[in-house]
């Protein structure tokens, strides 16, 4: 007997049981004719919805492909594949489509992708264009970006439902994880000094912090929870015009090459040379994705690398001292091509690579912010309740009401073993 035959009795032994279980609810209940029918076209409804998990492939290579766009085109939501390409997503009709920068996009019916648990995605085919080589000018290409923000990127009033995920890794391990919802109301894309940014805290899915075990020997250090981005902190990255002006103003002496790329795409990785400000040197390095026909910035990596970045601290309960150098700061942008055919963001990285020298031991550490947008809507005005205090850490806004249900990005294993375990 063949799967497809095993699987075709088991959905009529399902039909079978709902109607019989239907007809028994009729019966006791002596339910009329017009009830019956709005009966069993809502329990049918509830029978085909569900949660489905992916895992998306790259088809070349067979390694699990992170950070791929997830979308369902009947509840207009998507999510994100996790670090080994696993994401979870509610279907009920309609169409799924897997996206990626990089590879071909995939769209299929939810009737198959619910009998798949894998997803392969194709690499685009890649070229090296010897005029856009000639003559590109990345300074340039990023000035026109920063001159026509309003007719490349979203600037109309926006509501966007978000993942906020936080992590801290000490050791190789992991400290601290939070996965929540945020609401991100703004009048425009664009920062501006009147901005009327607006963050609203929602369902917190995970939120778990131990300690730090590196001043093992204080406990007031050790036991403190208080290392954490606040959200003011990350606002001027996560508007693209005010990061794009501040990297314009530190790039001078900044080389592009361009890389083979997709026909509509121009690949470009960049580095500066390094400059020396007090005795720290630091240097840029990166790589931009710009739509070929629009000229607008898809994906902006940049990682900012430090040496002898150094702050010397002394304990003052022991007088023992404490030195904590910065390696490298990064951060990555995403957007993604709206039905306006205008850019907004999809998702936001950004991360902190540092090590903390105490009691003669050296503790590699890293901290990461994510931000990942799971819907959007053209929303004009909000209210101003439940309101995030940005000058406040994530974890010290409570929530104080359930945003609307949306998917949540999957924790890989060693997140959920963190989240499982009794430390």
């Amino acid at each position: 007997m063949s799967l497809f035959d095993i699987s075709f009795k088991i959905k009529i032994r399902q039909h079978y049981l709902l109607f019989l279980n239907t007809t028994i609810f009729m019966t006791h209940f002596k339910l009329k004719k017009n009830q019956i029918i709005i009966l069993f076209l809502f329990v049918s409804q509830i029978a085909v919805s569900q949660n489905k998990v992916l895992f998306v492939i790259d088809k070349t290579t067979n390694f699990p492909i992170e950070n791929a766009v997830v979308f369902s085109s009947d509840s207009n939501q998507g999510t994100f594949t996790n670090s080994e390409g696993k994401a979870s997503i509610n279907v009920k009709s309609g169409t799924v489509k897997i996206s990626k920068l990089g590879f071909d996009d995939s769209v299929v019916e939810v009737e198959k992708a619910i009998k798949l648990d894998t997803l392969f995605l194709t690499p685009q085919a890649v070229q090296l264009d010897e005029l856009v080589i000639k003559s590109f000018n990345l300074n340039k290409a990023l000035q026109y970006v920063l001159d026509n923000f309003k007719d490349l990127y979203v600037h109309t009033p926006f509501e966007k439902e978000c993942n906020f995920k936080e992590t801290v890794v000490v050791d190789d391990q992991l400290k601290r994880l939070i996965l929540t919802k945020v609401n991100w109301w703004d009048k425009t894309y664009e920062r501006k000094k009147n901005n009327t940014l607006k963050l609203r805290l929602g369902a917190i899915d995970y939120n778990k912090n131990i300690p730090l075990n590196i001043f093992t020997d204080v406990p007031r250090i050790n036991e403190n929870k208080s290392v954490y981005l606040t959200p003011n902190s990350l606002i001027n990255t996560l508007y693209f015009n005010s990061y794009l002006f501040s990297f314009l103003r530190s790039s001078k002496n900044m080389t592009g090459s361009v890389e083979e790329s997709p026909l509509d795409q121009i690949i470009v990785s960049f580095e500066s040379e390094w400059e020396n400000t007090e005795e720290v040197l630091s240097r840029l390095k990166g790589r931009i994705v710009f739509d070929k026909k629009t000229k607008a910035v898809l994906e902006f990596i940049n990682t900012i690398e430090y040496k002898n970045n150094l702050k010397v601290k002394t304990v003052k309960e022991n007088g023992k001292e404490s030195v904590s150098e910065t390696k490298t700061a990064s951060w990555r942008l995403l957007f993604y091509k709206t039905e306006d055919n205008l850019f907004a963001l999809k998702a936001f990285d950004s991360t902190i690579e540092m090590t903390i020298t105490y009691d003669n031991k050296i503790h590699p550490c890293e901290y990461k912010n994510s931000i990942y947008v799971l819907k959007e809507m053209t929303v004009n005005k909000v209210n101003d309740d439940g309101l995030m205090d940005l000058s406040k850490p994530i974890y010290q806004n409570l929530p104080s009401q359930t945003i609307a249900n949306v998917n949540s990005i999957l924790l890989n294993k060693a997140e959920n073993d963190f989240i499982n375990s009794n430390k």
